[in-house]
């Protein structure tokens, strides 16, 4: 976001907000992770918020606390006699993606409403939070994007070509959003027979 012409763009499509506030960028990151070698395999992903104008040297040490944890979301293993292992899978990712949303949801309207904060300066200002960047490893990206495993998260490029340096063409919001109904329509039908 520093190297682009983002706080540009974002200055440009935030010009309505009131006089005096400004969008504030948040990232956030996810990470998998084992909770004791004693609790018999207990995963959760461990979620964590910073902004973008903290310099990354602030950011990366824990003493500074500029990079917080705000949620554990549960790995449910979906155990069932009755589901099979696609089945299972599909369980898991689906709890995944509604305990994100719940944990972004005031996110949400945080960045549409507005809210006052104490600035470094000691005056209140009105912010906007707009998430602007997700940091995850690749089954993190793979999960979070509903993209395969084996995949590019980012983009439809084929298998053979993953190594390469050459983006194949972008995926979109639209476009997953578009194969989750299809993928959810014929389950449906499956089910009707």
């Amino acid at each position: 976001m520093w190297m682009g012409r983002w706080w540009e763009e974002m200055h440009m499509s935030t010009a309505k907000l009131p006089e005096g506030a400004c969008t504030v960028a948040v990232i956030i990151a996810t990470d998998k992770t084992q909770l004791t070698q004693f609790s018999r395999g207990q995963q959760a992903y461990l979620v964590y918020l910073t902004l973008g104008n903290i310099p990354q040297a602030i950011q990366c040490k824990p003493s500074k606390k500029a990079c917080m944890l705000i949620a554990y979301l549960p790995v449910d293993k979906c155990m069932s006699l009755n589901l099979s292992k696609e089945e299972q899978v599909v369980r898991v990712h689906r709890l995944f993606h509604r305990a994100m949303q719940l944990v972004l949801d005031p996110l949400i309207q945080a960045g549409l409403q507005g809210m006052d904060v104490v600035g470094g300066d000691g005056h209140i200002c009105r912010v906007h939070p707009i998430l602007v960047c997700y940091v995850a490893d690749y089954p993190e990206q793979c999960l979070v994007t509903c993209a395969k495993s084996g995949t590019c998260p980012k983009c439809f490029q084929k298998l053979n070509a993953l190594g390469e340096r050459v983006l194949g063409v972008l995926r979109t919001q639209r476009k997953s959003l578009s194969t989750i109904q299809h993928v959810q329509a014929s389950a449906r039908s499956h089910r009707d027979f």
